[in-house]
C-alpha cells in the first residue's frame, strides 16, 4: 500500500521499559495492502524495531505512523463510535456485543492472543475506545514482558484524525512510496485483487489526505517519510525520526537484518523476508520492469498532480492522455466493475 502505521506507547501507557513488536498480517478484506518488502512498508518498521532495550520511561504519548497489513486495526473496523456498537465509550448494553464481534474477527485471531489474556483487561477498562486498545498493547507487554511497544496498523492511515481524538499526545509517522513503484508491488501481492486504477486512486486518495494532515496538524505530531529517502540516507532519516518520537538512534536500528525473531508469520515471508536482509534500493524504480508503459500511464494520469507535488515526475509524456488507452482504461474498468457486482450477487 502506501503508508504504515507505527505506534509507540511509553511506559506511563502500559507500565514498564523495553520494547515489543507485535506481529502484522495482510488484511484480506479490504484491498489495502503495505509496500513491498523491500518498499515502505517494512522499512520503517526494520529501522525502528531494532531500538535499544533501556528505552525511557519518561513523557508518556503514543506515536502513530500511518501505514500497511494490521492485526488488531481497531480504529478502522472495531471503534466504539460506529453507529452499530453505539458510541465511545461503549454503551454497557452494546459491550458483551461488541467484544463478541471483535474476539470472532479475522483481525483478534491473527494476533496470537488468548481471549484470557485481554477479555479481563477490557472487562476491567472504562469501555472507552482509548483504553480497549490499550489492553491489547498491555497483553503483548505482558505476553514479552516488556513494556514497550511497537505497533503498526495500515488502515490507520485513514483514521488519523480519530486516532489524535483519542490520543491528544499521539504522534504520526507517514510512510510513502512512489506511486507507480507501490503499485507494480501490489500487483504481486496474493491477498489483493484490486487493479491498477483501483491501487493508483487509492495511493493519490491517501496522499492527498497525507499532505493537508501535513498544514493542519503541528510538525510536532505529525511528519512524513519518504521512502526513497530512508533508503537513500537511512541514518539521517532515523535519526530525524528519533527526534521526533522523542527517542534516541541506536546503531542497532540500522542492523534490523540481525535481530533474532523475525517478527512476522512464516505466511508473510513473500512481502516481509527481505526485512531478514540488509537495505537495498533494487525496488525503488522497479516498476519500470513490472508494468507495461500503458500501466504506468494509467498510474500517472490518475496520481501525476499529487506525485509530483511529492517529488515524483511523470515519465510517460503524452502517452498518460492518449485518447486510445483512455478508452480501453475506462473499457477495462466498466468490466471489472461488472464482474464485481455479479459476483456479489450470485
Amino acid at each position: 500500500m502506501t503508508t504504515q502505521t507505527f505506534i509507540s506507547l511509553r511506559s506511563e501507557a502500559i507500565g514498564g521499559a523495553d520494547h515489543v513488536r507485535t506481529p502484522r498480517r495482510p488484511n484480506y478484506n479490504e484491498h489495502h495492502a503495505p509496500n513491498r518488502p523491500a518498499g515502505g512498508q517494512s522499512l520503517f518498521h526494520r529501522g525502528h524495531g531494532a531500538q535499544r532495550d533501556d528505552a525511557g520511561t519518561d513523557d508518556a504519548g503514543v506515536a502513530f505512523a500511518p501505514g500497511h497489513p494490521a492485526g488488531d486495526e481497531v480504529f478502522q473496523r472495531h471503534d466504539p463510535i460506529e453507529p452499530r456498537f453505539g458510541g465511545d465509550p461503549l454503551p454497557a448494553d452494546r459491550f458483551e456485543a461488541w467484544l463478541e464481534d471483535y474476539f470472532a474477527s479475522p483481525d483478534w485471531a491473527d494476533l496470537g492472543l488468548e481471549r484470557r489474556e485481554v477479555e479481563p483487561l477490557m472487562r476491567a477498562s472504562d469501555r472507552s475506545a482509548a483504553s480497549l486498545f490499550l489492553a491489547l498493547m498491555r497483553a503483548w507487554r505482558s505476553r514479552s514482558g516488556k513494556a514497550r511497544l511497537g505497533e503498526k496498523s495500515p488502515l490507520h492511515c485513514k483514521c488519523v484524525r480519530r486516532i489524535a481524538q483519542v490520543f491528544p499526545a499521539a504522534r504520526f509517522i507517514h510512510v510513502y512510496r512512489d506511486a507507480r513503484d507501490v503499485v507494480a508491488s501490489m500487483r504481486t501481492m496474493e491477498w489483493t485483487t484490486a487493479s491498477v486504477r483501483d491501487h493508483a486512486r487509492n495511493w493519490r486518495k491517501i496522499l492527498d489526505e497525507h499532505r493537508r494532515l501535513c498544514h493542519e496538524m503541528p510538525p510536532q505530531r505529525y511528519t512524513g517519510v519518504r521512502f526513497e529517502t530512508l533508503i537513500e540516507r537511512p541514518e539521517e532519516e532515523l535519526r530525524r525520526l528519533c527526534d521526533f518520537l522523542g527517542e534516541a538512534f541506536e546503531p542497532a536500528m540500522l542492523r534490523y537484518h540481525e535481530r533474532g525473531p523475525s517478527g512476522f508469520h512464516e505466511r508473510e515471508s513473500a512481502w516481509k523476508g527481505q526485512t531478514r536482509r540488509p537495505l537495498s534500493n533494487a525496488s525503488i524504480g522497479r516498476y519500470r520492469s513490472n508494468l507495461t508503459p500503458r500501466q504506468v500511464a494509467l498510474v500517472e494520469r490518475l496520481a501525476g498532480p499529487t506525485m509530483v507535488k511529492l517529488g515524483y515526475q511523470p515519465v510517460s509524456g503524452w502517452r498518460t492522455h492518449h485518447p486510445l488507452w483512455v478508452a480501453l482504461d475506462a473499457a477495462a474498468h466498466a468490466v471489472r466493475k461488472t464482474r464485481r457486482t455479479l459476483q456479489r450477487t450470485s
